[in-house]
C-alpha cells in the first residue's frame, strides 16, 4: 500500500499542484539573499572574465 494513502502523512510535493506547493512553502527567496549571493560570486566571476579576455587578446595577437 502506498504511503500517500495513510492519514496524516504529508503529500509528496511533486504530486501537489504548483499553487498549493508555493502556498505551503516555508522557504522564500528574499532580495537580500539574492544580493548576498551575487556579492559572493561577483569577484570570482569578474576574475574569470578578466582572465578569459586577456587570453583571448593574447591568442588574437599571436594569430596575426
Amino acid at each position: 500500500m502506498s504511503r500517500f494513502t495513510h492519514a496524516g502523512v504529508p503529500a509528496d510535493p511533486l504530486q501537489r499542484p504548483r499553487a498549493a506547493t508555493l502556498a505551503a512553502s516555508e522557504w522564500r527567496i528574499s532580495s537580500h539573499a539574492l544580493l548576498d549571493g551575487l556579492h559572493a560570486v561577483a569577484p570570482r566571476l569578474g576574475l574569470v572574465l578578466l582572465i578569459a579576455g586577456v587570453l583571448q587578446m593574447l591568442l588574437h595577437w599571436a594569430g596575426h
